[in-house]
């Protein structure tokens, strides 16, 4: 799609400034640009002017910058906040009541204590959606649905909602609002094979066929053990399509995959239904697609609720079209702009503060347990071309104690581990495309270290004995800048002889400007980690303020970024105390 725009360019070693329409793909191009610090401002009739910092880094060479602009009605649509979500006990005892009457299915209860929350909290979106479900249960779809939409109203990113509420318009045979409210789910938050399968249906009954095999695809591939329905239905669009061999390959797959799944039946029958003779495909009823079990909406919800974010691998987020990318170009860049930071410093600090949190089987939280340090950073060079960034913490306060028994370090080095050279032969990196991260164009990369690697980016210490925490994460960069933006990572594999079963960590990273003068540099903002060790589940959060520098002037203090940092998690090292 092409939107007419101007972009204006300015900075460089001579402080240029050039101005250019947008032609073609809506790309604007300058010529002869020398090497340099640039920022480059992107204006359109109908989105959010944004300005985007361009690092230049040789002549001689074409680079390809993207920018992400937001149309304005999507921020002004933006609501704020939920409001009056604040768990107090007497509501927090009203859901666990209802979430048990849920679990044996006495819907009549559960819609009882779901309603007296929804009286004392009118703007908790959480015991909103649990309304919808109990509605669910006692055959109520258009008061859940009216529960549903009341929910995302309150919280338009709440996934849960977003899902129940386009499982349901399908479900009501609202296939076209069905679509809008899933494709706004995986927009908004990625999807995973349950979002995919989800828009595979809403697409087929539209009669987006093309799109609707591309998610049953994706459905097929990320739901793994659980992928036989996805199958079945990716089958049965490619046969609306007329793609006979192609739904048959399909088919028999899923028999030699499944056999034992009921979908297996229903594969081969539909088999056996190919060497029927059939009428043209144009007297295919797109309508007339078999109708699946919707495999994400559960009237009683599991025990086990959800409590940390999906693994990497299984979950994908929406990248642009028509955007290559190449992966060692962008690790090379990349690479380039760390180290471009981390050669003007030695030693840097700031306040962190801690949180710790132990979360039940039901996905709650427990109380916050909570500590501030002085957080200082020493960064040293290794291996020629590589940096190694080592931490100290100094408490303030008392309490010299870590808020758990499980302390955890490197949230500075995890995303300089990945990016450098040293490290690189150790892993394995894939560019998916380019996404956005907090607004702006990123290119987002998979990584995994090697089944062979010979150093490991992080591990574990217990009881004197260290253990190699083998990794597979993503991380995102900059299109302009190839500042890291954001990395997550998960466990290649559990470690039994650990006891760890998951460690997933996510760290933001950000522009951390001085009070004086125009220099900045980009610095961890926040992180975050979710940890089940011998079936216990963890909870931290650290984020990083007042910033001193050393090394470059002493005299400049680091405010706290000023844009929102998202959650996200650290450690190059994790000491756990014995179980």
């Amino acid at each position: 799609m092409d939107v007419p725009g101007i972009v204006k360019l300015n900075g460089g070693p001579a402080y240029a400034y050039q101005v250019a329409n947008t032609q073609d793909a809506s790309a604007a191009t300058f010529q002869t640009i020398a090497p340099g610090e640039y920022d480059a401002e992107a204006q359109s009739l109908g989105y959010v002017t944004t300005t985007e910092h361009i690092t230049v880094p040789a002549m001689g060479s074409t680079l390809q910058v993207y920018i992400y602009l937001p149309r304005e009605s999507e921020v002004k649509s933006e609501s704020p906040k939920p409001q009056g979500t604040v768990m107090s006990p007497k509501l927090q005892a009203e859901i666990d009541k209802g979430l048990d009457a849920l679990r044996r299915h006495q819907f009549e209860a559960a819609h009882a204590h779901f309603a007296k929350g929804v009286q004392m909290a009118p703007g908790n979106p959480n015991v909103i959606y649990l309304l919808g479900l109990a509605e669910i249960g006692l055959h109520h779809p258009d008061l859940a649905l009216q529960d549903f939409q009341h929910a995302v109203s309150l919280d338009p990113r709440d996934p849960r909602a977003l899902l129940a509420l386009g499982e349901l318009q399908l479900d009501l045979g609202d296939a076209p609002a069905a679509v809008t409210t899933l494709e706004k789910a995986f927009q908004l938050n990625g999807a995973d094979w349950r979002t995919h399968f989800l828009l595979a249906s809403a697409y087929a009954k539209a009669g987006r066929l093309p799109d609707a095999e591309t998610h049953a695809q994706r459905a097929a591939a990320l739901a793994r053990e659980k992928g036989a329905e996805s199958s079945l239905l990716l089958g049965e669009i490619q046969q609306a399509q007329g793609k006979t061999s192609e739904a048959r390959q399909t088919w028999q797959k899923l028999i030699a995959t499944f056999p034992a799944d009921p979908a297996a039946a229903k594969a081969k029958a539909s088999i056996a239904a190919l060497s029927t003779p059939r009428g043209p495909a144009a007297d295919v009823e797109l309508v007339s697609l078999p109708a699946h079990a919707l495999p994400s909406l559960e009237l009683a919800p599991p025990a086990e609720q959800p409590w940390a974010p999906p693994d990497v691998d299984s979950l994908e987020y929406p990248v642009a079209r028509n955007a290559p990318c190449q992966t060692e170009d962008v690790l090379a860049n990349a690479e380039r702009r760390l180290r471009s930071e981390l050669r003007n410093f030695e030693k840097f600090t700031a306040t962190e503060h801690i949180e710790h949190q132990e979360i039940d089987r039901y996905g709650r939280p427990g109380p916050p347990l909570s500590r501030d340090f002085s957080y200082i950073v020493f960064v040293y060079p290794y291996q020629g071309n590589s940096f190694f960034l080592e931490e100290e913490r100094t408490p303030l306060g008392q309490d010299d104690s870590f808020p758990t028994p499980l302390a955890t370090n490197g949230l500075n080095n995890l995303g300089v581990a990945v990016l450098q050279p040293f490290e690189r032969n150790n892993l394995i990196f894939r560019c998916e495309g380019l996404s956005n991260v907090r607004g702006r164009a990123a290119w987002q990369i998979h990584f995994e270290e090697k089944p062979d690697a010979k150093n490991f980016i992080r591990d574990w210490r217990r009881n004197g004995q260290i253990f190699a925490v083998p990794l597979k994460g993503r991380l995102w960069v900059s299109s302009a800048s190839f500042d890291l933006l954001r990395i997550e990572t998960d466990l290649r594999e559990s470690l039994p002889a650990l006891g760890l079963t998951r460690d997933h960590l996510a760290v933001d990273y950000g522009p951390v400007k001085f009070h004086s003068g125009d220099t900045s540099l980009w610095l961890p903002w926040s992180a975050e980690m979710y940890m089940e060790l011998h079936g216990r589940r963890y909870h931290h959060r650290h984020s990083l303020s007042d910033y001193l520098l050393f090394e470059v002037d002493t005299n400049h203090k680091i405010a706290k970024p000023k844009e929102p940092a998202a959650p996200p998690a650290p450690p190059q090292n994790t000491d756990a105390a014995p179980q």
